[in-house]
């Protein structure tokens, strides 16, 4: 974590950050400059329930208090998977962690420590990191799209998140981009989370495989479609599928209306992509930017902006929620 002066005190107070998703709980004690001096990630146990998620954070957040020794706590901060109001700290009906519908961890730990607690969701947060310390530092409008299993978004404007009436502003995966298309995990149909995800790739390749499609990815799975994922895809693709090579077309020219759309309800400076996909984001670029270049206003692309890969890595999600310590406290002014 740092050598003993750093963690006798010496340079002031830490926020310790939470990044709470459906696999893995992560926790970390962060500077001001963004500087993680120490971190520790636990299996998130979604599958015993609400209680065992909740004893699983405890766990890990009583580690970091002590590992911050007398350096203390300047806040606690959250970045949480689904819809969470960020007053409140109630979460509502997270996809990946059921067991917490109606939880509030905030209101748990405020009743615990002395310092402030802020919370948010983690694509929200995730911008609000990107924004302070990774693709986008410098800009003034940043929009965070992270495309994995599913797709999230956030946006910053300078330096505050959008977070609209209800801490839920930027759902940008659940954007309507094809009338009557796909059923998302959402309910509704036509959504960018539908078209452009990693769920969505798999599920695409593996209709198509089963309805007599000629792939090789067949090959690549033995027979069994349930193995295919969306890396698979985009390995078959590399190697010259034709199958494969239309799912991806497909899925970059809904991810490239998505970003149309982005682009003209939003005018950012700065576009960073995040998420499993974006790994294989050379692939795809080529025609989610003709897509782009030939859908955008020309005033839009004229007027220029910067699509970027995040930088950030999967500490992410904790140097957001270490960005909303920093920022609401700054925002709070001098005691």
């Amino acid at each position: 974590m740092g050598d003993e002066a750093d963690k006798g005190g010496a340079r002031g107070p830490l926020a310790l950050v939470l990044d709470l998703g459906g696999s893995w709980v992560r926790v970390a004690l962060v500077t001001a400059d963004g500087d993680l001096l120490w971190k520790e990630r636990k299996s998130t146990a979604s599958q015993e329930g609400g209680t065992a998620v909740v004893a699983r954070v405890d766990e890990l957040l009583q580690q970091g208090i002590v590992e911050a020794g007398e350096r203390g706590l300047a806040g606690i901060g959250m970045a949480l998977a689904g819809p969470v109001d960020p007053e409140t700290g109630i979460m509502y009906s997270p996809p990946n962690n059921p067991g917490l519908d109606g939880v509030s961890l905030k209101a748990i730990w405020e009743k615990r420590v002395s310092c402030p607690v802020l919370v948010g969701n983690d694509a929200t947060l995730a911008a609000l990191g990107e924004y302070s310390y990774g693709a986008g530092v410098g800009a003034r409008t940043l929009v965070y799209i992270t495309v994995s299993t599913g797709i999230g978004g956030g946006v910053v404007v300078d330096g505050r998140p959008l977070m609209g009436a209800h801490g839920m502003a930027a759902e940008l995966g659940h954007m309507k981009v094809q009338r009557n298309g796909p059923i998302c995990q959402c309910g509704h149909d036509g959504c960018l989370e539908s078209l452009a995800s990693g769920t969505a790739i798999s599920e695409m390749a593996r209709k198509l495989l089963e309805e007599g499609g000629v792939s090789t990815l067949g090959e690549m799975v033995a027979g069994d479609t349930a193995r295919i994922s969306a890396e698979t895809v985009f390995e078959a693709a590399e190697q010259g599928d034709v199958m494969s090579r239309d799912i991806l077309l497909d899925v970059a020219q809904a991810l490239g209306l998505g970003l149309v759309n982005v682009l003209h309800i939003f005018n950012p400076d700065v576009i960073v992509l995040g998420g499993g996909v974006s790994t294989n984001w050379d692939y795809l670029r080529p025609a989610v930017q003709s897509f782009i270049d030939a859908n955008a206003m020309d005033h839009v692309l004229k007027m220029g902006f910067r699509l970027e890969v995040s930088s950030l890595g999967d500490d992410i999600g904790l140097l957001g929620a270490a960005a909303l310590v920093w920022s609401g406290i700054s925002s709070q002014g001098p005691s």
